[in-house]
């Protein structure tokens, strides 16, 4: 048994070690002509990468000083490949803006997440997807945003009680189920959304998508296919939501049919991505799979980036009052709307900033090269994985002023003062890229904004919060990999607001 157990381990290993060197030895030769933060030669790059893992941000601006002047671009070592990344934010806009056929997301996406074997991009790759969110889901915020706020209610209070005694609860857990079953009043409607177990279907889903994804991503791409297909859950996953999507698809078809004209069309994404199918003649597999995957979008970076603001707001107690007074001004006198959320101007400042400080991780915008460019004079070769620094474009002194190190909650509200340039949650720039920037900017983030300055509005409005720990500090981050990840394991205490 021993016997077997070590040739498990040694023969992957050893696979892995011999494609990895054999991809890097290729790419190093390729991309001799870029500089390289760390050491340039193959053997060498991995003690670069391995400094890299144990300290992303710290690598990035040690790296960034050793910069030769007038460089466009440099490379990053990784365990089994380069990542060239533009030296200056500015850099980015000709990434941003280049057309698909010679930058492409969607390959830089498939080979992140591994979307091929964890999100069909075999079949879904086409993004069909954006159509509905573009044209539906953004242009019915405003009617969607009471049915959330409703569902947000009943999510929030079967989390967190509202009582009069403080109250502990581990956080992170508690609020990707509030974040999925908030979200599916607007993907699927009632009373889907409030079933436990496709709520925790949709969640389980998210974190498998990331764990299987940092899994194959080392492996050579002949063996990822049936690595998924032995260890994977994912594949059951799909079967799972069939079996609640598929009896709703059946239902309003019949609806349709029975109603003729007169049939109430529903408001919901899961509706839009079905037009969107048939109009393409898919099967009903189509939009399931489409709804699995914005699923996994809207419940993974919201819940990311809420956190991050929540702790950086419970950390800073101070600012509590001020949102407070904005917040139950609005509320007071436009209620739970979209316009009541349009006019909370701190809040959206304080969700902004910490967006841009509390970076999710190192590196974004990724792009693969589809053959080779050339980009402000510099060859990028075929292959070439190509982004944006983060911590360049989200700390820089010439974008964020001499204070960029400093999280600032007034920031973008004195930034529209003094320049008249509104900056809120949703905008995108190549100095603030949680959402990406240009054409392929993230469509469901006008979404995802409502829903996370309601969350907090709520949360400040109904409750009383703070850290459960002993100085009220903010929960260290964790980094995996060129990821930033807020605290999972923080707790917070809850009482009803006095």
């Amino acid at each position: 048994m021993l016997e077997v157990s070590q040739t498990a381990v040694i023969v992957p290993l050893s696979i892995w070690l011999v494609y990895s060197l054999v991809k890097l030895f290729g790419e190093t030769r390729k991309l001799d002509h870029i500089p390289t933060i760390g050491f340039s030669d193959p053997i060498l790059s991995y003690w670069s990468a391995l400094q890299f893992l144990i300290d992303p941000p710290g690598f990035i601006r040690k790296g960034w000083e050793t910069i030769p002047p007038g460089t466009k671009y440099v490379k990053v070592p990784g365990m089994s490949r380069w990542t060239v990344l533009g030296t200056v934010p500015e850099q980015y806009k000709e990434v941003a803006s280049a057309a698909d056929h010679f930058l492409s997301p969607s390959k830089a996406t498939d080979e992140f997440l591994q979307a091929k074997h964890t999100m069909w991009y075999d079949e879904i790759g086409d993004h069909l997807q954006v159509k509905p969110i573009r044209q539906n889901l953004n242009r019915s915020l405003g009617e969607l945003l009471p049915l959330v706020h409703e569902e947000a209610v009943l999510a929030f209070e079967d989390a967190f009680p509202l009582t009069n005694e403080w109250q502990s609860h581990a956080f992170v857990p508690a609020l990707l189920k509030i974040v999925a079953r908030i979200s599916n009043r607007a993907l699927v409607g009632l009373p889907l959304c409030r079933d436990a177990e496709y709520i925790d279907a949709n969640v389980s889903y998210a974190v498998e998508v990331i764990v299987e994804s940092f899994l194959l991503y080392p492996l050579p791409p002949f063996l990822r296919g049936l690595a998924h297909r032995l260890f994977s859950p994912i594949p059951g996953r799909l079967t799972r939501m069939t079996r609640w999507i598929q009896p709703i698809l059946d239902a309003r078809r019949e609806d349709k049919a029975a109603h003729g004209p007169n049939w109430e069309e529903p408001k919901d994404m899961l509706y839009w991505l079905t037009q969107v199918a048939e109009e393409h003649g898919r099967a009903d597999r189509d939009p399931i799979i489409r709804l699995m995957s914005t699923n996994f979008g809207s419940i993974h970076t919201t819940a990311l980036t809420f956190t991050h603001a929540l702790y950086s707001l419970l950390s800073r107690p101070q600012y509590i009052e001020h949102l407070r007074q904005e917040i139950d001004q609005c509320v007071q006198e436009e209620g739970w709307t979209k316009a009541s959320m349009d006019r909370m101007v701190f809040l959206d400042s304080f969700i902004a900033e910490s967006k841009r400080y509390d970076i999710l991780g190192t590196v974004g915008g990724m792009r693969i090269a589809i053959e080779d460019c050339i980009l402000s004079g510099t060859l990028i070769p075929k292959g070439t994985m190509i982004g944006a620094n983060l911590i360049d474009a989200h700390f820089s002194p010439s974008a964020w002023g001499p204070d960029a190190e400093e999280f600032d909650p007034y920031r973008f509200i004195k930034i529209e003062k003094e320049t008249g340039r509104r900056i809120s949650i949703v905008t995108t720039n190549v100095n603030t890229l949680t959402f990406g920037h240009g054409k392929h900017a993230c469509p469901g983030r006008f979404f995802a904004a409502q829903e996370m300055k309601l969350m907090m509005a709520y949360l400040l409005h109904h409750y009383d919060m703070k850290l459960d720990n002993k100085d009220g500090s903010r929960p260290k981050n964790m980094w995996i990999g060129m990821g930033c990840v807020p605290s999972q394991n923080a707790r917070i205490l809850f009482r009803r607001r006095e």
